[in-house]
């Protein structure tokens, strides 16, 4: 018997790895095709785009484990019914919960793996994420000033440039300064360059002009030099003090947030709700083995296949997920409701065992044989003809 769970259990965990690499690939790709332009348009190396794609991954793996482990359970536990080997292993001895114990398995081991990626994998790689696409911003690299395009920093800036050379040097530059108030000032220069000096940015133009329109009268005036220098400030104080959000934080700093930072206070339930929803999601990826389960593991044996009970785990299946994700935004409005993220996987498990454990009735009603010795226990037509 052990043979044999074995031999189940290797199945359902090939099929669920390939339906996995099938959907996250898919939706890796579809995702990724927003940092194309990057390498495109801005010359972001090939590396850095992999890179950036690859740490998006475990943000994928949680929502493609569940539906994997859902569908190799149907598919395999569907084809050893049309094959008829559930009924030659029940007709052998197995029990119901024998032949569903790969199918628990391999839902307990989907488990064990979105618990990795929720308290570990998830928060490290997107929080490593975001920081790199701060770096750039930090550094003003191509990614944030793109050619052709009017590129807006700190709100109070606004640079244009038709092209940058190899050497960094950027052609046909206009920059347009808002940062005094009631003051408008635009520089158009031949050449340029953008430098970064300690925690300051700095524009530097060569052959430019400076046009600046008078607020009370309407003239325009023009100023001609050689070299312009405009300091933008500590454009990257802003990303340093950005707020963490949920995806990027752990566990005991979601459950646990920090009472002294305001924009903490101001999202507590917000916070909370996904510290719990990152503990109850597990659970939801074991409900999807056990919906399978009860699916096709209950009821008679059917030679017309299981067409329905295919179409009733599936339609059970997407009402779970859209359930899940309707309490989590329930939880988040009130703190009272979070226990609903636990009580809705936990219920869906108990009843799918009830219904794997549920024993089918028979109906086999036996005739009683008729005493032939006893007249009154014959036909009527038979009594006469042994009276005669």
């Amino acid at each position: 018997m052990q043979t044999i769970s074995r031999y189940m259990l290797v199945q359902l965990i090939l099929f669920a790895i390939s339906v996995a690499v099938s959907l996250a690939v898919a939706v890796w790709l579809a995702q990724s095709l927003r940092f194309v332009d990057m390498i495109v348009n801005d010359g972001l190396p090939a590396s850095t785009f992999f890179y950036f794609v690859i740490l998006l991954m475990p943000y994928f793996l949680v929502i493609v484990i569940p539906v994997a482990t859902f569908c190799s359970v149907l598919f395999i536990y569907n084809k050893m019914n049309t094959d008829s080997e559930l009924v030659v292993l029940k007709a052998a001895g197995f029990s119901q919960f024998q032949l569903a114990k790969p199918g628990i398995l391999l839902g307990a081991l989907s488990m064990l793996t979105v618990v990795a990626i929720n308290l570990y994998f998830l928060p490290v790689s997107y929080r490593e994420f975001r920081e790199l696409q701060h770096y750039f911003r930090d550094n003003l690299s191509p990614v944030l000033l793109k050619a052709g395009k009017f590129n807006t920093i700190n709100n109070e800036y606004t640079i244009y440039f038709k092209e940058k050379t190899p050497a960094g040097e950027l052609k046909g530059l206009l920059v347009h300064d808002s940062s005094t108030p009631g003051t408008k000032v635009t520089y158009i220069a031949d050449t340029g360059a953008l430098l970064k000096d300690k925690d300051d940015f700095r524009a530097v133009l060569w052959n430019a002009s400076r046009q600046e329109v008078d607020p009370q009268t309407g003239r325009l005036s023009i100023a001609y030099s050689d070299k312009y220098v405009l300091k933008f400030g500590d454009i990257g104080q802003e990303e340093r003090d950005r707020w963490l959000k949920p995806r990027e934080r752990f566990l005991n700093e979601l459950l646990f947030p920090d009472l002294n930072d305001q924009r903490d206070v101001s999202n507590y339930d917000k916070l909370v709700a996904a510290g719990h929803y990152r503990i109850a999601s597990p659970l939801f990826t074991l409900a999807m083995a056990f919906v399978a389960l009860a699916c096709l593991l209950s009821g008679e044996f059917s030679r017309r296949g299981y067409l329905g009970r295919i179409m009733v785990a599936i339609v059970i299946m997407g009402i779970m997920m859209l359930t899940m994700f309707l309490l989590k935004d329930v939880a988040e409005k009130s703190k009272n409701l979070i226990s609903l993220l636990y009580i809705w996987p936990l219920f869906v498990i108990l009843v799918s065992i009830f219904f794997i454990n549920k024993k089918k009735k028979r109906k086999s009603e036996t005739r009683s044989q008729p005493d032939i010795s006893d007249p009154d226990a014959l036909p009527r037509d038979k009594a006469k003809k042994r009276t005669i």
